[in-house]
């Protein structure tokens, strides 16, 4: 399913976001500044609040306790990993939303929101909106190490018959799926083998 945001969430109050916050996850922060604007919030009182929280889990804990940490882990998760700002330190609340069922969660695209939060924030930061880049850094690092040669370590040298395990991206595809010799397009890079 498609991430997506009722657009009530956008009209609502930083009372009503900490209200909803309270009751999903048993947690109101205390000090007003750490939000910021409506919806947004500081991860360090979230994270104090979880040390707070009983550390060792059993069998015999309480389900709601476990579903409280639980949301307040993919709280964190969100706004430090996923969809973090410029700053590092603030979640929005709005993706309280989504851990209402935590059920539906595996349901949700969620490898596109984290990729189109990121291309917004590319965006922002080449426009000079902003002087940072933040979104999912890893997987602009892994985009970066796919693509560049001179950012992956050395190979050992390789058989002529051997094709190369990296780039072109689009030669490898032909190669897995055996394509070698029927598939003979023009726009592929051809293989070179040295003798």
């Amino acid at each position: 399913m498609a991430v997506s945001l009722p657009i009530a969430t956008r009209y609502m109050s930083r009372d009503h976001y900490l209200d909803m916050l309270h009751q999903l996850t048993g947690f109101r922060p205390q000090d007003e500044a750490a939000s910021s604007g409506a919806s947004r919030l500081a991860l360090t009182p979230i994270r104090q609040h979880l040390e707070l929280l009983h550390p060792d889990i059993t069998d015999d804990t309480d389900e709601e306790h476990i579903t409280h940490y639980t949301r307040l882990l993919l709280l964190l998760l969100f706004g430090g990993v996923l969809f973090p700002n410029t700053s590092e330190n603030l979640v929005s609340l709005r993706l309280l939303h989504h851990l209402q069922l935590l059920d539906e969660l595996p349901y949700y695209s969620w490898g596109a929101v984290v990729l189109g939060y990121m291309y917004r924030q590319m965006c922002r930061a080449s426009m000079a909106t902003q002087r940072d880049v933040c979104g999912f850094m890893p997987l602009l690092q892994v985009w970066a190490l796919e693509r560049f040669l001179q950012f992956q370590t050395p190979q050992p040298q390789l058989p002529p018959t051997v094709a190369p395990q990296f780039l072109p991206l689009a030669r490898r595809w032909v190669i897995r799926r055996r394509l070698l010799r029927e598939y003979d397009a023009h726009h592929n890079l051809p293989l070179k083998y040295e003798s």
